[in-house]
């Protein structure tokens, strides 16, 4: 039989095979059409802007890049249009003309208003700082049998309830030592982000020491690693003493070491409430348990 008579005889072949090859040809002008003005293939890796200033951004890098910013945050002491951070990461693959998302430095700060610290612990006294967007500074100690805030002061002056100020300064307490024992216990620091770190150890009744970066210059991606004194889990530290700091990109830590020092933490804590049996240990979370779960 001939192959004409087989298509005669079977004329739904035919329509197959031509469906078949107008399918394939359309398949193939979809994929030229693509890879022409999709770019495929013409991948570029993003390039590292944090640690830049907005304005000096480079604008003839031949990607044509749009950088745009979706949130500013005032940091004390930067000048404003500093990168935090950006979206994607550095040296992800990216076409040209991609918008690249980033945190800076505020330019202007907001403002935020002063509450009445006096009569709380010192805890209370941090919480509500935060609460109002300021920080806690320096703890002054002196002689008073009640272990409470006395004064608040911002740059040596005292500053009253209701007053205004930059959202983000950092008020000084003056603190009785009160009539028991002036000693706390160094928190346990390790894995804690700057903010986090520095809100335990003015809770517990200590001042931050020195603090070191090692070159990190996105500051959301800092955890310490390493801190003097070292946590023991117990009672020891006068109250004013300083804790020193040292700070790592989170990248490095992995997080199940920092689960083990959170674990770690929880253990030495309770060893150490019951070899003092209770002796000078403070009942507003001695150990600084609280924010655990934060890590």
């Amino acid at each position: 039989m001939s192959k004409n008579g087989f298509f005669q005889k079977h004329p739904w072949v035919t329509h197959a095979l031509i469906a078949i090859g107008i399918s394939l040809v359309i398949v193939i002008i979809v994929f030229i059409i693509l890879k022409k003005y999709g770019r495929v293939g013409d991948e570029y890796p993003t390039p590292y802007v944090v640690g830049s200033y907005i304005d000096e951004l480079p604008t003839d890098d031949g990607l044509d890049l749009q950088y745009v910013v979706i949130d500013s945050i005032y940091q004390q002491g930067k000048r404003g249009g500093y990168i935090l951070r950006q979206d994607p990461d550095s040296g992800a693959m990216i076409k040209t003309g991609r918008k690249i998302y980033l945190t800076i430095t505020a330019y202007v700060p907001d403002n935020a208003i002063v509450p009445d610290l006096r009569s709380l612990s010192v805890r209370h006294a941090i919480s509500q700082l935060e609460n109002a967007g300021l920080h806690g500074g320096k703890l002054v100690f002196v002689d008073d049998p009640h272990h409470v805030v006395l004064e608040q002061k911002y740059k040596g002056r005292t500053v009253n309830e209701g007053r205004r100020l930059e959202k983000g300064a950092m008020v000084d307490l003056v603190v009785g030592r009160g009539s028991g024992s002036a000693q706390s216990i160094v928190p346990y620091l390790v894995g804690m982000s700057p903010t986090k770190a520095r809100r335990s150890i003015l809770s517990a009744s200590l001042n931050v020491g020195a603090e070191h970066y090692d070159g990190i210059t996105d500051m959301s991606r800092a955890i310490v690693y390493k801190q003097s004194p070292e946590y023991s889990g117990r009672t020891g530290a006068e109250y004013g003493s300083r804790v020193e700091l040292w700070y790592c990109d989170k990248s490095v830590v992995a997080m199940e070491e920092l689960e083990r020092m959170k674990q770690r933490q929880i253990e030495d804590s309770i060893r150490a409430l019951y070899e003092q049996g209770g002796d000078g240990v403070s009942t507003q979370d001695p150990y600084g348990l609280t924010g655990l779960d934060e890590f």
